[in-house]
């Protein structure tokens, strides 16, 4: 058999630069000698036909109206598929998916160990299921400033209707480990807290821990260190507000994300993203206007 590249890594770079992606009405699945482990968060919704594959060594069977989640990382190897199969994926970048791990850390931080892979939906939900996935894939064509927070909430809106549909189907979410629990804590009294600091130990101290332990748990919950997740979260509330509260003006926005003064928001601004706050400004509004 001549080997193919996988047809997600065909389209790696299309999907790095816009974040997420929608590929509707698949009808044939690649098949390879080798498992194939994704950088990307894959949504699969099965319209019809079955799939057999093992998932991280364990076999499994996907139906019609089956939905899979596969996080990035995790091992597929695809062993045979019907001749009607047919299925829509949703891809998600990494950078794209931590983009929604900071702004909606409640929902999508643990969404890749709180359930298994596979969930099958009744036809009322499969049909919600299929419109979420048609409206994310009129957003993400779309050429406009708002596009990516658009798919934030749809992204939202999908996640919560997926919440729905395992509670509606009997399923509930395994319990988090300790790590993880502690991780959920910090998390909450950071959304408290952030406008009031953005230093490690002081959320160290808050879960009565010494920041190197702090540290080391943040880093293995999140990939990342705890400073650059603090820091990726205030960027993201940042943007947002400098993208969609135009009645806002810096200082305003600076007092808002907790900083003293709008000089000390502007250098922490500029030293992450590369530009100051008025920069990003307008040039979300000049793209605005040439869209």
């Amino acid at each position: 058999m001549e080997k193919k590249p996988h047809a997600l890594e065909e389209t790696r770079e299309q999907i790095k630069k816009h974040g997420l992606m929608v590929f509707d009405n698949i009808n044939r699945v690649p098949i390879y000698e080798k498992a194939y482990a994704s950088q990307f968060f894959v949504l699969w919704l099965n319209h019809r036909g079955g799939l057999k594959s093992l998932f991280d060594k364990q076999q499994k069977e996907f139906h019609q109206h089956d939905f899979v989640m596969i996080p990035p990382g995790h091992v597929m190897e695809i062993l045979d598929y019907s001749d009607d199969y047919l299925v829509s994926l949703l891809v998600i970048s990494p950078s794209f998916l931590q983009n929604l791990k900071h702004i909606y850390p409640f929902y999508f931080e643990h969404v890749d160990y709180r359930y298994n892979s596979v969930f099958h939906l009744s036809d009322e939900q499969y049909e919600g299921m299929q419109g979420h996935f048609m409206m994310l894939q009129a957003i993400s064509q779309l050429s406009h400033p708002d596009r990516d927070e658009l798919l934030v909430r749809q992204l939202e809106i999908g996640t919560q209707l997926m919440e729905i549909y395992l509670h509606e189907n009997g399923l509930t979410a395994p319990e988090l480990t300790p790590a993880q629990q502690l991780f959920n804590r910090f998390k909450n009294n950071f959304v408290k807290h952030f406008q009031e600091s953005r230093k490690v130990q002081y959320y160290a101290n808050l879960l009565c821990l010494s920041p190197k332990y702090f540290g080391s748990i943040i880093k293995k919950q999140t990939g990342i260190s705890a400073n650059e997740w603090i820091t990726g979260y205030v960027i993201v509330q940042a943007k947002s507000l400098l993208r969609h509260s135009q009645n806002l003006n810096i200082q305003q926005i600076s007092q808002q994300l907790g900083f003293s003064d709008p000089a000390a928001f502007t250098r922490y601004f500029k030293a992450n993203t590369g530009m100051s706050p008025r920069e990003y400004r307008e040039k979300q509004y000049n793209n605005w206007v040439e869209t």
